[in-house]
């Protein structure tokens, strides 16, 4: 059988001889958690708080040394802004200026650059770190070394750099870090701010090598663009002249004529269009015997109205000299003579009215005749013209193209030339590196952090590791689940009871002098354990333990007493033949006559001696003892605890260990109930193991286990079940 197995040994019931199985109900309660106790935990804590102190002040007292020794190592950070890329300052336009955001590749990129071999070879030569212990790669110093050598010193203390360097984006912005590390925080610094000034002085060098290649590269074909532009522009020319493609106010020729006789023709249809229709007037009213008075009208002659108001005076004037004189009268024939001549000259008007009607609208219309002719030829002329503009197209687009290539390259020329000397970061220094004053490494806020993880985590594992190593039975749950057997309850250690005190008196004293004390309490505990179960109490109670000085006899001497303090009649039989330690204890100098009366040499009375201090009754042995017979093994015992059974009301009896030896298992199965004790974390879980087993094939009646010497100090002892998890709480009640 091994320890640790959920085994159920078999008890017995004392009144009825049942056999019943050991801590079923305990057992089936916890089955069902899902997770450990953690009082069960805690309390193995605190049982084991030396060991978790230990290795956690060792594994701190480590930290704090590699602290203390480790060489300290400074970080410094410069801080490097990658600009956006605004508007050309010199190339203006119309369009608002947006300044463009560097791209994460670009960023990305630059960060690579600034972490390259030849950046940190260029801040090596700078700082002249080829001859520095910390960077010079384990190299000897340099003295008088070829061009080889120097360049694998520079090669091996750039390396060096490197590592001492990490180029860093900040987050997601446009900022780069450059964080050095180094034993000496003015040079971590100084390498920082010398990568920083470094990449700004590569990204200006690169900058300016460019501009003068691409000055150079314009200046050389600005002239040929310059040739090129103006044979085109010659070409073209000529080409109009050949063709009559002359312009003038962004028209050629052709189309200014064709124009101009559009507009002349449009007027001179209409200025004749104008002259027939007053000439066709005037004549329909001389058709229609209109007297020429409405031609006066319609062709708005100032002179036929003149005439036209003398002749209405004549006729009035005659009208007049007839209604006076009558028609005869001289002055009649003057005035008629008159009218006539004033007619004669209005018809004589019209007529030469009408022929300068007729020779305007002639002319009108020979002028018309006239422009028609030189539209026809000017639209002739303009449509030679326009085959000819497809060869002017195209000399005009090569002639605009050229123009366009020249004027480009002129403007980048013009740019470079009032660029020079005009300086465009695309970086800058953020913030320069600050020399620090607390060591970066070792970081000792880090290391005290993970000191304390590593001690609470290997402090616990130790702790886990003791309680699985230690096999001694320590605890309530030990009893029940691992040895499958009943807790009948623990007995302090007197001196862990009396915290700050010193122990005067022997236990077994102590429980007469202080019944109120936590020590006697335990006792009654035992006493009720033994004492309350079933219906028929047991009388004959065997104290046994499966090794020496397991507090065995003192345990005895402490029940009976108890048993006989509450009234009980009771008698304490010392069956540790060899080493009567109960009957050395409370016999004094009076004889132990045990064997005597089993052997029949000595009466029960005569053998039977008062305890001092309390009516316990000892029936003991005497050290000077010699017989060698084996009177425990014989049926005389049985008598003698028959008639002890009927004297008194309780027979308890010291025996010797289990395992080392046979008496105790038969005093055990003369008993009516058998109380196994065990040292408390002292006697291991496979030693109660195995002294069940020997009782329980004896056939004695196993009442349970009982721990012995238990030190009440720490916490939970027992377990958290038990009386002690709750000691504070009732301490009050003790008067130890």
């Amino acid at each position: 059988m091994t320890i640790g197995d959920p085994v159920m040994h078999d008890g017995f019931n004392a009144g009825q001889g049942k056999a019943v199985p050991f801590g079923t109900s305990d057992a089936g309660a916890d089955s069902s958690r899902l997770f450990p106790d953690l009082r069960v935990l805690w309390a193995i804590f605190r049982r084991r708080i030396w060991v978790f102190l230990l290795v956690a002040a060792i594994i701190i007292a480590a930290v704090a040394t590699y602290i203390a020794l480790a060489p300290k190592h400074y970080s410094a950070t410069a801080s490097v802004l990658i600009e956006p890329r605004g508007a050309d300052p010199i190339q203006q336009t119309n369009s608002p200026s947006t300044e463009v955001l560097p791209s994460s590749d670009y960023i990305d990129t630059q960060i690579v650059v600034i972490d390259s071999p030849r950046m940190a070879a260029s801040v090596v030569t700078a700082l002249g770190l080829t001859d520095d212990p910390e960077f010079s790669g384990g190299l000897p110093p340099a003295n008088g070394t070829s061009a080889e050598q120097a360049q694998a010193r520079l090669v091996a203390s750039a390396e060096a750099l490197r590592r001492a360097v990490v180029v860093r984006r900040a987050g997601r912005t446009s900022v780069v870090e450059i964080a050095a590390t180094s034993q000496s925080a003015t040079q971590a610094a100084r390498i920082a701010n010398a990568f920083a000034k470094a990449y700004l002085d590569s990204i200006r060098a690169a900058k300016d090598s460019a501009d003068k290649l691409s000055t150079v590269q314009i200046n050389s074909r600005l002239a040929e663009l310059r040739v090129d532009a103006e044979r085109a522009d010659a070409a073209l020319q000529q080409y109009k002249i050949a063709n009559g493609l002359m312009s003038a106010q962004g028209a050629t020729t052709a189309e200014q004529e064709t124009s101009v006789l559009n507009q002349q023709l449009a007027g001179a249809k209409a200025t004749l269009a104008e002259r027939r229709g007053r000439l066709a007037a005037a004549r329909r009213q001389l058709e229609h015997g209109g007297g020429g008075g409405d031609v006066a009208t319609a062709l708005n002659s100032g002179t036929i109205g003149a005439l036209r108001a003398q002749e209405a005076d004549s006729s009035r004037n005659m009208a007049q000299l007839r209604a006076r004189y009558g028609s005869r009268h001289p002055s009649i024939a003057q005035e008629e003579e008159r009218l006539t001549s004033i007619q004669r000259q209005i018809q004589l008007e019209i007529d030469r009215i009408l022929s300068s009607l007729q020779a305007e609208v002639q002319v009108a219309a020979s002028g018309v005749e006239s422009l028609l002719a030189s539209q026809r030829a000017s639209q002739a002329k303009l449509a030679g013209n326009a085959a000819a503009q497809v060869g002017y197209l195209e000399l005009d687009r090569k002639a605009i193209a050229a123009r366009a290539i020249y004027q480009a390259f002129l403007n980048k020329s013009i740019g470079a030339a009032a660029r020079a000397g005009i300086d465009q970061p695309r970086a800058s220094i953020a913030s320069p590196a600050l020399i620090p004053i607390v060591p970066s490494a070792p970081n000792v806020r880090l290391l005290a952090a993970m000191g304390a993880v590593f001690a609470l985590v290997f402090g616990l594992m130790a702790v886990a590791l003791a309680e699985f190593v230690d096999g001694g039975i320590r605890t309530k749950q030990d009893v029940e689940r691992r040895l499958g057997a009943r807790y009948l309850g623990a007995v302090p250690d007197l001196g862990s009871t009396l915290p700050n005190l010193r122990q005067l008196d022997a236990a077994q004293d102590y429980i007469v002098s202080h019944p109120q004390s936590i020590f006697a309490e335990a006792l009654r505990g035992l006493r009720a354990s033994l004492t309350l179960r079933g219906r028929r109490r047991p009388k004959i109670i065997a104290v046994v333990s499966a090794l020496p000085r397991e507090g065995k006899t003192t345990t005895a001497i402490c029940l009976a007493r108890t048993l006989a303090l509450s009234g009980a009649s009771t008698v304490l039989v010392d069956c540790d033949v060899r080493r009567h330690s109960a009957s050395d204890i409370l016999l004094g100098d009076r004889p132990g006559l045990l064997l005597d009366v089993i052997a029949g040499d000595a009466s029960l009375d005569s053998a039977l001696v008062k305890d001092r201090d309390t009516d316990l009754v000892i029936l003991g042995v005497s050290s000077d003892s010699q017989d060698p017979r084996d009177l425990l093994a014989t049926d005389a015992l049985g008598d003698l605890l028959a008639a002890l059974r009927a004297r008194f009301e309780y027979v308890v009896m010291d025996t010797p260990p289990v395992i080392g030896l046979a008496d105790a298992r038969i005093v055990a199965a003369h008993a009516d109930t058998v109380m196994l004790l065990a040292r408390w974390q002292k006697t291991s879980l496979r030693t109660v193991d195995t002294a069940l087993d020997m009782l329980i094939a004896a056939d004695a009646k196993v009442a349970g286990v009982a721990l012995t010497l238990v030190d009440i100090r720490k916490y939970a002892s027992t377990g958290h079940e038990d009386i002690y998890s709750y000691y504070g709480k009732f301490k009050g009640y003790y008067t130890n």
